[in-house]
């Protein structure tokens, strides 16, 4: 009988032989893939203009919740005009409080109108963080307290470090933003987005982050020269008449599903 169980044994080891052997490989491939594509997000060498990517498979957001988080400065023509696809998209994850602006006169472009939130209380899964780092006219924080010109990114890390942890943020959230804008370039441009301006500064980003991962943009999402010549009143009630702005809120939108991931179905669409 022992030898009966042998051969049995060994006849279905060797019908299964093939199925182990795929199951094998299928396992391996997806290890090999996986361990390539981390690697991938936390080394990029470079990113692409006008495009979220994804940087880490890391989430920073609190559980159970998605998070938003825009740096700009007060004068900022890129955070004037991103900030209407923000609102756009967050009217309907809470609670959005702002004032109309009008981005720093002297800065090209100059006079793009804009939103400064004030505050968002959220009535869904999305929380929404706001840094501004500088002042109006690039020349002090947002306090105002002076900086010099080739000081400006050097104190403005720290300023943000400094915000984003009165807000209660992950520290990972200030240094993948220093990160992404002062040491990754752009693929278009060769340079990081805080030094292809001039004078260098932190520039603009957001970051999403939620169960699926986090994301990242460091430059426009709406070219601040459609908006020039319009008042942010007219801006307000004539949404749907810019379609960058809408392609803009899309994106925005699509982010937070994916990096929602499985609380994707507690957003709303």
């Amino acid at each position: 009988m022992g030898k009966t169980y042998i051969i049995i044994f060994d006849l279905r080891f060797k019908m299964n032989r093939p199925i182990i052997a795929v199951i094998v490989i299928v396992v391996l491939v997806i290890a090999f893939f996986s361990i390539y594509y981390i690697s991938k997000l936390s080394n990029a060498s470079t990113i692409p203009a006008g495009k979220f990517v994804k940087i880490s498979n890391m989430d920073l957001a609190p559980k159970g919740e998605v998070i938003v988080v825009e740096q700009s400065w007060y004068g900022c023509p890129v955070g004037a005009a991103a900030s209407w696809a923000i609102y756009n998209v967050l009217k309907n994850y809470g609670n959005i409080t702002f004032e109309f602006h009008y981005s720093d006169p002297d800065h090209n472009p100059a006079n793009i109108p804009g939103l400064i939130f004030l505050n968002f209380t959220p009535t869904s899964i999305v929380r929404f963080y706001v840094a501004y780092v500088y002042n109006e006219y690039l020349n002090a924080s947002y306090n105002g307290t002076p900086i010099p010109q080739n000081k400006l990114v050097t104190v403005g890390e720290e300023i943000l470090k400094e915000e984003y942890a009165s807000m209660g943020l992950n520290p990972q959230v200030a240094n993948y933003i220093i990160q992404y804008e002062t040491q990754v370039p752009i693929q278009q441009y060769g340079k990081p987005s805080a030094y292809y301006v001039q004078p260098p500064h932190l520039n603009f980003a957001i970051l999403i982050s939620g169960p699926n991962g986090t994301y990242i943009i460091t430059t426009p999402i709406v070219n601040p020269n459609i908006l020039s010549g319009y008042s942010p009143q007219y801006v307000y009630s004539h949404l749907d008449n810019f379609q960058q702005i809408i392609q803009a809120s899309q994106m925005i939108q699509q982010v937070i599903l994916e990096a929602a991931g499985p609380l994707a179905s507690e957003c709303p669409t």
